[in-house]
C-alpha cells in the first residue's frame, strides 16, 4: 500500500504543521530550555525549498523522532501531526504566515520557537481549540492578495 505522504508534491513550498497535544508536559527544547506544553493545538510554520521539496521535508516531520534536530522535533515527541496546510511556491511564505498568526495567537511553546534563523517572534503558536483551515486561508488571501491557494492534507 502506498504511503499517503507520497501524494504531496516534491516541489518547493511553505507549510503549517497542525499538531494536537492531549496531555500537559514539561519539555526541554534544545537551547530554548524548558517549556510547558499544554493540551490543545500547536501550529508550526516552515518552508521546504531544498531537495525533495515539500514531500521530503514533511516526510521527516511525520516520522518518529529518534534524535531531535529542529525545535519542532522536540514538540513532536508529545504532539501528533493532525493536518498539514501548504502552498507550492518558490517564495518562502513562512515569515508572512508567522506574522499573520502572531497577530492573534501567542508564540508557543516559547518565544523564538522555530525562529532561530530569522527575526520572527516565533514559528510556533498555540490555540486551546482546533484551528480553522478556512479562516487561515482566508486571512492569508486577504492580507496578501497575490497569495497562492493553500491546500489541506489531513493525517487523521
Amino acid at each position: 500500500m502506498a504511503d499517503p505522504i507520497d501524494l504531496l508534491p516534491t516541489a518547493s513550498g511553505s507549510y503549517v504543521l497542525v499538531l494536537r497535544c492531549e496531555q500537559r508536559a514539561m519539555l526541554t527544547i534544545g537551547r530554548l530550555g524548558e517549556a510547558l506544553i499544554l493540551p490543545g493545538w500547536y501550529l508550526y510554520i516552515g518552508s521546504a525549498l531544498g531537495p525533495g521539496g515539500l514531500r521530503g521535508r514533511l516526510r521527516h516531520h511525520l516520522r518518529p523522532v529518534a534524535r531531535p534536530h529542529w525545535h519542532i522535533d522536540y514538540l513532536r515527541q508529545v504532539c501528533v501531526v493532525a493536518e498539514i496546510w501548504y502552498v507550492v511556491a518558490a517564495r518562502r511564505w513562512e515569515h508572512d504566515w508567522a506574522a499573520l498568526l502572531a497577530a492573534t495567537l501567542s508564540p508557543a511553546p516559547c518565544a523564538g520557537f522555530g525562529a532561530s534563523d530569522c527575526h520572527c517572534v516565533a514559528h510556533g503558536f498555540y490555540r486551546p481549540t482546533a484551528p480553522a483551515f478556512a479562516a487561515f486561508a482566508c486571512d492569508a488571501q486577504r492580507r496578501y492578495p497575490a497569495h497562492p491557494t493553500i491546500k489541506r492534507f489531513v493525517i487523521d
